[in-house]
Order: C-alpha cells, then sequence, then structure tokens
C-alpha cells in the first residue's frame, strides 16, 4: 500500500513538471515572448523658468516658457499644475486669491486645477516628442507680502491614457 501510495506521489510529480515544461516554450525562455509594459517619460531642463520682476500696486504679470521632452510607447496625457509663490526665506506665502495662473492660454486655480499640455491616442515616435508649454503669472496684493525673491512649483502630471 505504501509503495503504491509513493508510485501516485511520484507520477503526480512528472505530470505536473511535464505541464510546466509544455507551458515554456524556447522563445520564452530567451525572452522574445516577454509582455511590453507601457510606459510614459518626460524630461525637462534643469533650469528654473523665470517670469520676471514684478513690483508695485495692482495687477502684476510675469511669464515663461520651457520644453519637456516626451516618450511614450502608448497613448498618453501631460497635465500641468501650478502650486502658490512662496518667499526664498521662508517668509511669507502667497494666497491663491491673489494668483492667477494661465497654462498654455488656459487659466487654471493655482494649487488645484490642471490642464492638459499634451494629449495623444497613440505612441510617440521613438526618438520623443517635445512639448512646448508657456506660463504666465499674474500677482495682486504685492504691498501685502514681504519684498524679495519667490519660487513657484509647476507640476506636471504623467500618464499613460487608456
Amino acid at each position: 500500500m505504501r509503495n503504491l501510495a509513493k508510485i501516485i506521489v511520484i507520477v503526480a510529480a512528472c505530470l505536473a513538471m511535464a505541464d510546466v515544461a509544455g507551458a515554456m516554450t524556447p522563445a520564452d525562455v530567451a525572452g522574445a515572448m516577454t509582455p511590453v509594459v507601457p510606459f510614459v517619460e518626460i524630461s525637462l531642463p534643469r533650469t528654473p523658468i523665470h517670469i520676471g520682476t514684478v513690483m508695485g500696486p495692482g495687477l502684476q504679470h510675469g511669464s515663461g516658457q520651457s520644453v519637456a521632452h516626451v516618450v511614450a510607447n502608448c497613448a498618453y496625457r501631460v497635465e500641468a499644475s501650478f502650486q502658490t509663490f512662496r518667499h526664498e526665506q521662508g517668509k511669507a506665502v502667497m494666497s491663491a486669491k491673489d494668483l492667477t495662473v494661465t497654462i498654455n492660454g488656459t487659466e487654471v486655480p493655482v494649487g488645484t486645477g490642471r490642464v492638459a499640455i499634451a494629449d495623444s491616442s497613440r505612441p510617440t515616435p521613438a526618438s520623443g516628442i517635445d512639448v512646448h508649454f508657456y506660463l504666465k503669472v499674474g500677482v495682486t496684493g504685492l504691498e501685502s507680502y514681504p519684498a524679495g525673491r519667490y519660487g513657484g512649483a509647476l507640476v506636471l502630471k504623467v500618464m499613460a491614457a487608456p
């Protein structure tokens, strides 16, 4: 009886091994059947976007531009948003109500809104594409903030589209 149980276990193990061996082909082992994972890659220049100097009462404007390089093997979307300005020495944070931000001609709520700067239903060429974006910022109420340099964050969200 013990011998019969051992034989059944050995036969079951051999059948399981044969099933695994049959599921793998030489092409699988060589990597030819590796699934393609969708990806979107974006690269930006390491230099900040300078929007100029603003001073004085009333609404003041500054603007700047930059280029992002996008490489994707699937449909993709790139969205941009703007976080508020902060004083370089931490003395103040500008209120969203004192700022207006336009990205590529579309006004975006500061800190909460996003606008698409690139949207494609197909992949990029292998070398990628350049996506230009233009930033225009309006500031009011400057007299209520300490003088000095302020920096803000332009946030890019990159995703594979469904």
